[in-house]
């Protein structure tokens, strides 16, 4: 129907088929044939084919008038129905794995309704492994997460990093084997010239363990841990109850509650782990999420700048 309307206001306007094709980027015959098969269905002609061009019939002057009115209308209707997408409550929701940000959602939430009272956006753990998924059933807007081999029918755009941080028990005293580097946070380590250590690693699934290995693979180092968890947050419960050493992103420190004996390096000056925005590949972001992704950015940002000042005992 809105074929039809547009193609004989566009004929009636130009006074000609070719014209009128060419404002239309069809070819004459495809319009040539279409008002032809209109003419037919309705059983009476709207244009009458002279030598000077394309005239309406009386029929054709009736089904212009009517086909204006019903475009008008039909553009009023599409602008009430932008105005009432713009008036209902957006629920933005945010999948993330646990981080330092995490600790911050209800700030964030608050910043997004201060912006925009009528939207609401939600945070909610989930962890790396089920990203895929959960975009896919639509279960969260985006997620924010670490870079893993991604399947080709997401996005991914990183907007931070954090160091890899091994955490140690006060009594592996491995202070006498870290050295200070401009530009690297924490005191550095090589793994390749530690003791050996306790280790309590994330199993292999996790986004962190898949960091440690690429790190041990460059270093030609193998690691043989005593235990296997399933979270980054698991292995620093072990750490702070003295069992053995682990590997974290600097975002998962905000989960220790006593760092009092615990001791901090970093294992790499060159790899990080990567966080960013995973999304459904050709999603279009609207305002209000654009706006939610740049307040995360800043609290991300933010957090890790505070945490690592604590840690450090800045």
């Amino acid at each position: 129907m809105e074929k039809d309307i547009d193609y004989v206001i566009a004929v009636a306007e130009c006074g000609s088929i070719s014209k009128a094709a060419e404002l239309l980027y069809i070819s004459q015959p495809s319009l040539s044939r279409y008002l032809s098969n209109l003419e037919n269905e309705l059983g009476m002609a709207l244009f009458v084919r002279t030598i000077n061009g394309t005239e309406l019939t009386e029929a054709g002057k009736i089904y212009v008038e009517y086909a204006k009115e019903i475009r008008r209308l039909r553009s009023t209707m599409n602008a009430k129905l932008r105005e009432l997408k713009r008036s209902e409550a957006k629920r933005i929701r945010v999948g993330m794995t646990l981080n330092s940000i995490s600790l911050s959602a209800f700030n964030i939430s608050e910043r997004v309704r201060e912006k925009y009272p009528s939207c609401t956006a939600e945070i909610f753990n989930l962890m790396s492994k089920d990203i895929p998924h959960a975009l896919k059933e639509e279960k969260y807007d985006f997620a924010i997460g670490p870079d893993l081999d991604w399947p080709p029918e997401l996005n991914y755009e990183e907007f931070a990093a954090d160091p890899f941080i091994l955490v140690a028990p006060e009594r592996y005293d491995l202070d006498a084997l870290a050295c200070l580097r401009e530009g690297v946070e924490f005191p550095l380590v090589d793994l390749r010239t530690l003791p050996d250590l306790d280790w309590i690693l994330q199993d292999e699934t996790t986004a962190v363990r898949k960091g440690i290995n690429k790190i041990c693979r460059k270093l030609n180092y193998q690691i043989r841990p005593k235990l296997e968890v399933t979270s980054s947050t698991i292995a620093l419960q072990a750490a702070e109850s003295q069992m053995g050493c682990c590997v974290v992103a600097l975002g998962h420190l905000a989960y220790l509650n006593h760092r009092e004996h615990l001791r901090f390096y970093q294992i790499s000056a060159e790899d990080y782990s990567s966080v960013g925005v995973v999304s459904l590949r050709g999603k279009f972001f609207q305002e209000e999420e654009r706006y939610c992704i740049s307040c995360i950015k800043k609290a991300w940002k933010a957090g890790d700048r505070q945490l690592s000042a604590r840690i450090r005992g800045v």
